[in-house]
């Protein structure tokens, strides 16, 4: 009697425990709370919470995963730039944005299962604008003001396949020829294209293109041509992959000149390849990558020696003590497949073929087949027993 109690008891415990988490779930939008050095999400649950919290892919990351208890405490926190928060800077309005997207998940162990929630958070810090006043003393003349605006251009990047008008892309094969394709709406201005970087978002980051809007890994990414208007832009790619994620996005910074003004000249399109006419520079940089494209001399503390590709002749204009406008790009998170996952090994074709559902029931079939047989031969028996012989005199 005692081990019926005990082990109802257990039962009773198990039940209660399993049915903790998952019979859980968060009730009603989670608050996001966008501080001065970090982001924060306030989730409310049904239950008291006994799960993890954690960005996306950085499960096993410490700094990026957080536990709780029952103790009624669902707030989780993240520094701004950390665990592969991506940063983007905006034009309009002018500011800093970051984004990362955040895993709920109420198994104590890390599971998902039904009732967990994936959130992508974002958080836009304002830059305020730079304020100049002066005065001087004139006669009382009447004046008239004269003002106008300018809209801000908006900017897009996207990883299109089949041409560079085809449908955005965000699953791939590698070997896969796509078209990145940047784009931006306004008149009287052109772009320039230029330090992007392909990243996991796990902090392994690489440079595609420099600062000066060249290529700067041919094997990844062609030269970026330009259309007339100097709005549209794109350039092919074989799509690639790291060797341990099946996930990457790619970052690019664009300048917006003014092409009346005669800003856009010996700046977009860029001097690449034979057109360029220095010669390629040895420069040491950081493993840092804002350093590899800085203007000021790299820091004599590097270690990592690489050849840069040949400046222009012509100097980039100094934007030194303007505001000029700069506008970073991303594009949507990619799922990469390998080559091998896609292709099917050959196999003999035969004109006999045999459905999969056959095979659960072939021994079924053999059962049945072999009673049918022995039912027939006991009932032929049976019958040839039963056939009355004569017997001659």
């Amino acid at each position: 009697m005692d081990i019926k109690i005990l082990f109802y008891f257990l039962c009773l415990i198990f039940t209660t425990f399993v049915e903790g988490f998952i019979e859980n779930y968060v009730v009603g939008t989670p608050k996001v709370i966008c501080a001065e050095n970090d982001v924060a999400l306030d989730v409310l649950t049904s239950k008291p919470f006994q799960g993890n919290i954690f960005v996306k892919g950085r499960a096993k990351d410490a700094p990026c995963r957080q536990s709780y208890s029952a103790n009624g405490t669902n707030s989780y926190s993240l520094p701004l730039g950390k665990c592969g928060m991506q940063r983007l800077r905006s034009a309009n309005p002018r500011g800093i944005s970051f984004s990362v997207t955040v895993i709920v998940s109420f198994h104590p162990a890390g599971f998902i299962t039904k009732n967990d929630r994936a959130y992508h958070i974002k958080c836009f810090y304002m830059e305020p604008d730079e304020i100049v006043t002066s005065g001087i003393e004139v006669s009382q003349i009447p004046t008239q003001e004269l003002q106008d605006s300018m809209a801000m251009p908006k900017c897009e990047y996207f990883v299109r396949s089949g041409s560079p008008t085809g449908s955005p892309s965000t699953a791939a094969s590698v070997g896969e020829v796509v078209y990145h394709v940047w784009e931006c709406t306004g008149t009287g201005m052109g772009m320039l294209v230029r330090k992007c970087f392909v990243t996991d978002g796990d902090g392994e980051d690489h440079a595609v293109v420099d600062q000066i809007g060249c290529t700067a890994d041919s094997f990844l990414l062609s030269d970026i041509e330009y259309e007339k208007d100097l709005m549209r832009a794109y350039a092919t790619s074989q799509v690639f992959k790291y060797a341990d994620s099946n996930q990457l996005f790619f970052t690019c910074q664009i300048r917006l000149c003014q092409k009346q003004m005669g800003m856009c000249d010996d700046v977009t399109p860029p001097k690449c390849g034979p057109n360029s006419t220095t010669t390629p520079t040895e420069v040491t940089v950081s493993s840092n990558k804002t350093s590899l494209f800085d203007d000021e001399t790299p820091s004599s503390n590097s270690t990592t020696t690489v050849t840069s590709r040949p400046r222009r002749s012509l100097p980039l204009p100094s934007f030194r003590g303007r505001r000029d406008i700069e506008i970073d790009v991303a594009t949507p998170e990619m799922l990469i497949l390998d080559r091998d996952e896609n292709e099917k090994l050959p196999t003999k074709t035969s004109e006999f073929c045999i459905s999969k559902i056959f095979f659960p029931l072939f021994p079924l079939i053999l059962l049945t087949v072999a009673c049918l047989s022995s039912s027939l031969t006991l009932l032929c028996f049976k019958n040839y027993c039963s056939v009355p012989k004569i017997v001659e005199f």
